[in-house]
């Protein structure tokens, strides 16, 4: 038993199904404990009243083998002072013996009590005593008692104590082996969901899914749970691995065009020309660099929940207009027109920053992707209470496939159909962020050589809050 129930040589607590077998057994145990209990009390009670009943009825019979005549009493023939266990004795009104006996080592100094039964116990022995008054003559009485040993009731109380010693190992046993069993069953499922997390961790296979076709109920939600997050874990993973690799190779380029122009404009014969123009190279790439770092630092908080906005009313007119004139120059480089349709006067809550970068995103990718001597055309309206805006282009397209991958990180559609070459691949996840970090929504809309459009939906500014305090919010 100690085997089962004490602690592991290695000092181990016990495991949850030798606990659960442990707690079943102990109950069925107990359960049957109070079950011979309550055998034992009744059986006792009805052997004790049919026991009182019995011996009742033989000295009321014994009496009547008595007759009464002129004043005195006289036994019949037959009579006998000891007959089926029970010993009758005879006593006088003033309770000496007169007839019978008694048995050996019955108490010798007891009470006479009319019609009442009455236990005496002497020498480890219990005796069953009850007695009768009869009266004759002229008010004398004589006492008949009968005596029965209590070896019946002992001998049942001493073989259900034989049956419960004899019964009791053996039910401990059999509660073990079935509560083990049945516990082993119910925990398979566990067993199951710790074995595939353990191969998960050995191997980091994070494919891998537990087995869910004989769960059932609680089990198999937790089954369903762990599968949802082990899928989870794979997707971040996945998804961890690809920005890594994006990130690498994006940075990989501008430090290889800084490395070589440096080089080149370090040379022995190298022109002030040269070296000059070596140092515009760098620069612009600095630039780029130090552009693609901006953005992955602000996603990466993005991602941690670190991303703090200050929300204040922000006039999303007068935005759009200052961005869209800041994107001119780049767009006259290109024979592009941009046109504005811009209502005056719509106010968002929203952070100044975060929205003015979403806006040049949009506008510049449009810009990018736009044909020589085409438009952009940037529009802002009042709709059903919100500010809609949009970014429309007549550029290249995007064929409906991709329509739903844009919004990853570094995915770009062919990077060979960018005219500038200086997309990251990470501008409209982050105007994602942006507008779906201000409580919006944004959808892009798309054909083939014919161009693109791009439209986002903000909550309006509540006019019934004038002077609202600035508040600065964490956005995951």
């Amino acid at each position: 038993m100690k085997l089962i129930f004490g602690k592991h040589s290695a000092g181990k607590e016990l495991s949850i199904k030798q606990r659960v077998t442990l707690w079943y057994a102990c109950m069925l145990v107990l359960i049957v404990l109070l079950l011979f209990g309550f055998i034992f009390t009744v059986s006792r009670s009805l052997l004790q009243r049919e026991s009182n009943s019995r011996l009742e009825k033989m000295v009321l019979d014994f009496a009547e083998e008595i007759d009464f005549e002129h004043g005195t009493y006289e036994l019949d023939d037959d009579a006998r002072f000891y007959e089926d266990g029970v010993i009758f004795s005879l006593y006088d009104g003033q309770g000496r013996l007169t007839a019978g006996s008694v048995p050996t080592g019955f108490p010798a100094d007891t009470t006479l009590k009319a019609y009442t039964f009455q236990t005496f116990s002497a020498g480890g022995n219990t005796w069953s005593a009850y007695d009768a008054a009869l009266i004759y003559g002229d008010g004398q009485i004589l006492w008949i008692r009968g005596i029965l040993p209590s070896e019946t009731l002992f001998s049942v109380e001493r073989t259900m104590f034989l049956v419960l010693l004899i019964v009791c190992p053996l039910l401990i046993a059999v509660a073990l082996l079935v509560g083990y069993s049945i516990t082993r069953r119910a925990f398979l499922p566990i067993e199951e969901i710790r074995e595939t997390a353990e191969a998960i961790g050995a191997g980091g296979d994070l494919a891998a899914r537990i087995p869910t076709e004989r769960t059932r109920g609680e089990i198999r939600q937790l089954a369903d749970t762990f599968n949802e997050m082990f899928e989870r874990l794979e997707t971040s993973f996945e998804h961890e691995r690809q920005f890594t690799s994006d990130a690498s190779h994006e940075l990989r380029t501008p430090v290889a065009v800084i490395t070589s122009q440096a080089e080149y404009a370090l040379l022995p014969d190298a022109t002030p020309d040269e070296q000059r123009e070596g140092l515009e190279i760098i620069l612009e790439q600095a630039g780029k660099m130090s552009a693609l770092i901006s953005q992955l630092l602000m996603l990466a908080r993005a991602d941690n929940g670190t991303q703090q906005l200050t929300l204040v009313p922000t006039d999303l007119s007068l935005l759009a207009s200052r961005t869209a004139g800041q994107c001119r120059e780049a767009a006259a480089r290109r024979q592009i027109r941009i046109v504005s349709d811009i209502e005056q006067g719509i106010t968002v809550n929203g952070d100044q920053a975060s929205l003015a970068r979403a806006l040049l995103n949009l506008l510049e990718n449009a810009i990018q992707y736009g044909h020589t001597g085409g438009f952009v055309r940037l529009t802002l309206a009042f709709r059903d209470g919100f500010a809609v805006c949009s970014v429309e282009d007549d550029g290249i397209g995007i064929a409906k496939e991709h329509l739903d991958r844009i919004w990853q990180r570094f995915y770009r559609v062919d990077p060979a159909r960018s005219p500038g070459g200086s997309n990251t691949g990470l501008g409209l996840s982050l105007v994602k962020w942006i507008i779906e970090a201000h409580q919006g929504t944004i959808q892009a809309e798309s054909t083939p050589e014919k161009g693109s459009r791009f439209t986002f939906r903000l909550p309006l500014y509540s006019a019934s809050e004038p002077g609202k305090e600035p508040s600065v919010q964490t956005q995951k």
